[in-house]
Parts: C-alpha cells; sequence; structure tokens
C-alpha cells in the first residue's frame, strides 16, 4: 500500500459549492456544517451549509464535498477535545 502521507494536497473550489481534494489522510467528522480532516499539510476544517461527502476514498486521499463552503481554516494539530479516530475505524469497531 502506498504512503498516503507523501500524496500531494491539493484543493479545487467550484462556485462555493463543489469541492475536490486529495492528499487527504483521514477524516475525523462531518455532518452539514463542519467536516474534520487530516491533509498530507496538516488539519483542515471546512466550514457551511448542507455540506455532503459525495465521493471518498481514503485509500486514494480523495474526497468531493457538495454544498456551501463558507470557511476553510488549517491548523497543526488536531482541536482540543476532538477524539483522533477516523469515521471509517469508529463505524468498524
Amino acid at each position: 500500500m502506498e504512503d498516503r502521507s507523501n500524496k500531494k494536497h491539493s484543493l479545487s473550489l467550484v462556485e462555493r459549492e463543489k469541492m475536490t481534494l486529495s492528499g487527504i489522510k483521514e477524516v475525523f467528522s462531518f455532518d452539514e456544517q463542519l467536516i474534520e480532516l487530516e491533509t498530507s499539510k496538516g488539519y483542515l476544517d471546512i466550514r457551511g451549509e448542507n455540506l455532503h461527502i459525495i465521493k471518498m476514498n481514503i485509500d486514494e486521499g480523495e474526497l468531493a464535498i457538495e454544498g456551501v463552503v463558507s470557511a476553510m481554516s488549517y491548523h497543526d494539530s488536531i482541536g482540543i477535545g476532538k477524539k483522533k479516530g477516523s469515521i471509517m475505524s469508529k463505524l468498524f469497531k
């Protein structure tokens, strides 16, 4: 399996309504207002309205989102009080 941490991170946003991302390592949580994930360049929070993940391939490090994006924020560490662990790992416990 290829190391996802070496994948280049890119982000494309069209009309604030369709986003595609690469270089995704993990998705920690998501709902219609907030998607929290880890990229190869740090942690990323995506905020908006009616956010929906329409494609998620963590093995390839790819993610596609639809909805109205209002803000994106990168940071170097996971937020205080957030538990580390991907959505997929929580589903298959």
